[in-house]
């Protein structure tokens, strides 16, 4: 079995990014499996940043906590930097390499202070590739200083026997809106890296030769989501810029092909309104943001719970509270999102565990809203959404084949003469929707309680109606929603040592550290909560509680729910993602008695 890990980094705004997205396109390209993910500042320009790129010949759905390979053009990745206070800003990436691994050092720097007698050393010089290009294309090396991510990709595929050809392939079809010259640029920097490496004749590490396998393509979490909104019927997508959940909605706004309508209006508030808006005007509508942005949103989703709007909101969380960690992950707004707004009204919480549950649970969440007729959250990660992840093609096309759209009680005619009761009682909770123009009835819909034609109306006993009705749906979703829906259990849990209790972005890195000793309780429907979830945590010898957060949001959740509380958590909360090495090395400390367990990888 292959699988092995690479890493780069360099100061943000210099294109870095792009090497990682490069790598892993020619990596998918010769049929292997791959998860990236990128650490980046909150700064725009200047700071550091660094990706990790795991790549298998199997399935796989987390990173590893140390790499392979690293190639890194500055000096700052690594020793590391300090601040003007002398504060570490980061502490450098020479510790992150396994024992026996390589790594790339430009020529400048000083190999004696690296400290790692078990790693071998390459020294490039990078310059140097840039001056010579420059010079074979007729360009200033100012200009051509930008393919130093190019030369960090051709090393790395150099390292891992992988075909420059290949590599090329990969360039021409990624650059192919840049323009001849730029092509030109790039290939160029491939040869000249080559012939540099020539003469430096270094051992490949690992070939990584092109294997026969399904066909796949490089997504990233944000790009799943946005799929599954397409494939969802979704139609208009209103949004503010927010970290990191923009990227989703620039997507959708450069691929008019899938049919979604962006709008981008002046604050939050007008987002949300504008997405119940559409919604009672018929059009499946959306919107993205993250913690702080939903924080604003929280007046119109009572709204919409009142008024039984079906509305759809994904909450790419992050670092919080406040502005928090703009860039980094988190899962902190599990409770916000059961308890938002003033009032008591359902809703339903859903949280998607990798970039194919991304895509399944945004396209259900237009359904489910429509169904049931309330408000659907559904809990990204940063950790998701900026992943980058292999996904089988067949899975996207079997998903699309498969889902059909289901409006619920929506109706072009009232079917009766009359003013149409729009929150007519009836045995389910779920009344009859009309799409305003579509027949000769007039829709009344106010904030405030009202009857079953939306008048406003105060008096005792509509009241408790109204509420049981808006607040009696739980049981009905419940009741409607197939098991694999609501969660996913993996081996016994009354034969395990250990049950995993988990939910979102975790998920990948227990399944890639699961064995003989534990079970995994993967929660996808958050609210309302399947009572079999209570029994199977009380068939289990012992239960953890796996969170990004330090509040234990889902432990508590559970225990309001079911008044189980579980003994054992692991917790992240420092920002970082949880990789696979962490969380066995957790599991391992809990099985031998300790009972709180905090992550701190970075």
């Amino acid at each position: 079995m292959i699988d092995v890990s690479w890493m780069t980094g360099g100061k943000q705004g210099t294109g870095i990014d792009s090497a990682a997205s490069l790598f892993s396109k020619t990596l998918v390209r010769n049929g292997y499996n791959v998860y990236g993910y990128r650490e980046y500042f909150s700064n725009i320009k200047g700071m550091h940043s660094f990706f990790t790129v795991r790549i298998s010949d199997k399935e796989i759905n987390s990173q590893s906590s140390k790499v392979d390979l690293a190639v890194f053009p500055d000096k700052e990745s690594v020793f590391g930097e300090r601040n003007e206070h002398g504060e570490v800003i980061h502490d450098g990436h020479v510790k992150d390499i396994k024992p026996g691994g390589t790594l790339v050092v430009d020529k400048s720097v000083d190999v004696n202070q690296i400290g790692r007698h078990d790693i071998k050393v390459i020294q490039v010089d990078f310059d140097q590739i840039i001056n010579n290009v420059a010079k074979k294309i007729d360009a200033k090396a100012s200009d051509v200083m930008i393919a130093k991510n190019t030369a960090i990709v051709t090393i790395s595929a150099y390292l891992f026997g992988i075909d420059a050809e290949t590599l090329k392939e990969v360039l021409n079809r990624e650059f192919s809106n840049k323009g001849e010259n730029i092509i030109r640029m790039n290939i160029s920097t491939v040869d000249e890296t080559n012939e540099r490496l020539k003469t430096l004749s270094p051992a490949v590490l690992t070939k990584l030769s092109p294997i026969k396998d399904e066909k796949k393509l490089l997504l990233e979490g944000y790009e799943a989501s946005a799929i599954g909104k397409a494939i969802g019927g979704c139609k208009m997508q209103v949004y503010y810029p927010i970290t990191p959940a923009s990227d989703e909605s620039v997507f959708l706004e450069s691929h008019p092909e899938l049919g979604i309508r962006v709008i981008q209006p002046e604050s939050e508030l007008a987002v949300i309104g504008m997405v119940t808006g559409a919604s009672i005007a018929g059009v499946r509508a959306s919107t993205s943001t993250s913690g702080p942005g939903f924080a604003l949103m929280t007046e119109t989703i009572s709204y919409a719970g009142m008024t039984e709007t079906p509305i759809v909101v994904i909450d790419h969380q992050r670092g919080a509270p406040a502005t928090g960690l703009p860039t980094r992950t988190e899962q902190a707004d599990l409770e916000f999102a059961v308890h938002q707004g003033h009032g008591d009204f359902d809703r339903i919480v859903l949280a998607p565990g990798d970039l194919e549950e991304a895509m399944e649970i945004t396209a259900d969440a237009f359904n489910y809203a429509e169904m049931f007729q309330l408000p659907v959250i559904v809990l990204n990660e940063k950790s998701i959404s900026q992943v980058y992840k292999s996904v089988k093609k067949s899975y996207i096309d079997d998903l699309k084949a498969s889902y059909r759209i289901d409006r619920g009680k929506l109706t072009d005619k009232a079917g009766y003469e009359g003013d149409f009761k729009r929150f007519k009682f009836t045995e389910d909770g779920i009344s009859p929707r009309l799409i305003p123009g579509k027949s000769d009835h007039v829709m009344w819909i106010a904030g405030d309680e009202h009857d079953e034609y939306g008048h406003p109306y105060e008096e005792p006993s509509n009241r408790i109606k109204m509420m049981e009705k808006r607040n009696s749906k739980g049981k009905l979703i419940l009741n409607s929603l197939d098991r694999s829906k609501k969660f996913n259990l993996y081996g016994s849990p009354e034969k395990a040592e250990l049950l995993i209790v988990s939910w979102g972005s975790p998920k990948g890195a227990i399944l890639d550290t699961l064995d003989e000793r534990s079970a995994f309780l993967q929660i996808k429907l958050i609210e309302p909560l399947d009572e079999e979830i209570g029994r199977i945590i009380r068939s289990a010898k012992r239960a953890v509680c796996i969170e990004e957060n330090i509040g234990g949001q889902l432990r508590q959740h559970i225990a309001s729910k079911t008044g189980i509380k579980i003994e054992n958590q692991i917790l992240k909360y420092n920002g970082r993602i949880m990789d696979k090495d962490e969380v066995k090395d957790a599991i391992d400390r809990v099985l031998k008695g300790e009972k709180r367990v905090i992550l701190n990888g970075y």
